[in-house]
């Protein structure tokens, strides 16, 4: 775990030292150049990406773009690419296809492909009737993708493939589960047209864990100034979140005015639970543009985990003045119900979320929570699993899946899912806590101590403490047990209950090994304590004071 993070990180750190960094208005020139070609072929988000990136940029002179002229194949084709193109606009996918089939041009190739694809993906969505079906039944795919497949493969073996077609062919090969194949083509698409961040995201999606990511070969990709956003993101989705901050507030200092590498950032603090770093970026994006809803879902679950209930309704109620239809809207709205116990709202509004986009996987993790509380077991492991399917990166689809079996009493089961959880993410005490918990449960206390030891390296907590304390005592191994206590003891408020009890062992122990000072301290600490406890600290003191 922690090397292959090392490994993979220092091969990042080697490839980046022959990146060139050009001058502004040469990296604005490029990403225009971006817009419009993805703008041209229906990649309405990679252009928006490279767009607010342009926008970002700090410039000293106005920029005209030149754009590419096209070839003339697509100068021949050109009224029937525009009049297929006002089609797909309309989400008249079949028709924008049948009007391109006689065009061999590799924008109308392109635009053909992915008019095929996203009709397969509309019929796809259409047979699914229901979001919860058994996981066993045959899952409903796209029909189209075989046909596409085949008719790409025979294009890419003749070498008449452009980047464009390339991407598609890669996201054709990672729906089929080919990912060897799928991330060659890809390192093709992005040598041939390095800023089509959209492919980019795509290797990123093929990388589970920091083994794949150091197989990409990284001599292969772009010697591109781009890289260094596919880095940053790459290391933020293996939850190397120390990493990605460093890279990206260093791009920050670039793009100062960039929406996305501040949401990035704001991510990176979320996931590292410095909620108040985080929670201070969202509340500056929302002041600076009060109309943008992109990650805002990541917002809301900062407002759930602090209890905000005010600032939660009030991010609930501008969200759905900009568009009640966003997924991210619905999962806000989902997450201000769940704060407000309303479990059973909030599960149909994060399945509205997945009616407009099945492969949202938050909403999929979040609705397994919202399950749990309702306590549907069947219902939770099912959006849990969905969750890994569509990201085997999400730990916390597998930690809830590790929960559910633990409350199934199912656990072996459990610690399978802990041990996944605890690989993506092995510096967080938690992970380790929970497999800690259920090796206990099993009778495996030599595992379980060596878990409970792991996370206080982690992070020093009084329950992880305690915990591994009463193993110890149950063991007989009186002097760890002592040692735990005493921590427990400095940690705890003077009326906890684990300091109560901890003080009781250490007077008997120190007792026993005849320190009556120290003895002297814990009984008297237990007698001052009131309650049950004060007798049983009363005849300490007596059977001390007999001993001394």
């Amino acid at each position: 775990g922690g090397y292959a993070l090392m490994a993979a990180s220092a091969a990042l750190l080697r490839a980046e030292d022959h990146i060139h960094d050009p001058p502004a208005a040469q990296k604005c020139a490029e990403l225009l150049q971006v817009v419009r070609d993805s703008s041209d072929r229906g990649l309405v988000q990679n252009a928006k990406w490279a767009a607010e990136l342009a926008a970002s940029l700090k410039l000293t002179q106005p920029v005209v773009p030149v754009f590419t002229a096209p070839d003339s194949q697509e100068q021949i084709e050109f009224v029937q690419i525009v009049l297929a193109k006002a089609y797909f606009d309309n989400r008249e996918y079949e028709r924008a296809a049948f009007h391109l089939k006689t065009c061999s041009s590799h924008k109308a190739f392109f635009l053909r492909c992915y008019a095929l694809y996203l009709a397969g993906e509309k019929r796809k969505e259409d047979q699914i009737a229901d979001l919860l079906g058994p996981m066993d039944k045959e899952q409903v795919t796209n029909k189209a993708l075989a046909g596409l497949s085949a008719d790409m493969r025979a294009r890419h073996h003749s070498g008449q493939m452009d980047a464009f077609g390339l991407y598609m062919y890669g996201v054709v090969l990672k729906e089929q589960k080919l990912h060897k194949q799928a991330t060659e083509v890809l390192v093709q698409c992005v040598g041939l047209y390095p800023l089509l961040w959209c492919a980019w995201m795509e290797l990123v999606g093929l990388c589970t864990d920091a083994n794949d990511a150091d197989k990409l070969e990284l001599v292969q990709l772009p010697k591109h100034w781009i890289r260094l956003f596919f880095h940053a993101y790459l290391a933020l989705e293996l939850q190397q979140n120390e990493e990605a901050l460093e890279r990206y507030t260093h791009l920050a200092d670039v793009y100062s005015d960039s929406q996305y590498v501040q949401t990035q950032i704001a991510i990176a603090h979320y996931n590292r639970r410095a909620f108040d770093e985080s929670e201070q970026i969202f509340q500056a994006l929302c002041k600076c543009d009060p109309f943008r809803l992109d990650q805002l879902d990541v917002y809301s679950n900062i407002l759930f985990v602090k209890d905000l209930k005010p600032e939660l309704s009030v991010l609930a109620q501008r969200s759905c003045q900009v568009d009640e239809y966003r997924t991210e809207t619905c999962c806000i709205i989902a997450n201000y119900y769940s704060l407000r116990g309303r479990h059973d709202k909030a599960v149909m509004y994060f399945q509205r979320a997945l009616r407009l986009n099945r492969r949202y996987l938050a909403a999929w993790t979040l609705m397994g929570h919202e399950y749990v509380e309702l306590k549907n077991t069947p219902a939770a492991i099912e959006s849990y699993r969905r969750a890994v399917e569509i990201n085997p990166r999400d730990y916390r689809a597998w930690y809830g899946l590790g929960q559910t079996y633990e409350i199934l009493f199912m656990p072996l089961y459990a610690v399978y899912y802990y041990r996944q959880a605890q690989r993506l993410r092995p510096y967080d005490a938690r992970m380790w806590q929970a497999l800690a918990q259920t090796f206990k449960s099993l009778s495996r206390s030599a595992d379980a101590i060596r878990c409970y030891e792991r996370a206080i390296e982690l992070g020093e907590d009084a329950n992880t403490l305690f915990d591994l304390a009463v193993i110890h005592q149950d063991e007989e191994s009186a002097d760890e047990a002592a040692q735990c206590f005493a921590r427990v003891v400095e940690l705890c408020r003077v009326d906890d209950e684990r300091r109560l009890v901890a003080c009781d062992f250490l007077a008997k122990y120190f007792k026993d090994k005849r320190d009556f000072d120290q003895a002297k301290k814990y009984a008297t600490a237990l007698m001052e304590s009131g309650g049950k406890h004060r007798d049983t600290g009363k005849q300490l003191l007596d059977e001390i004071q007999a001993r001394k």
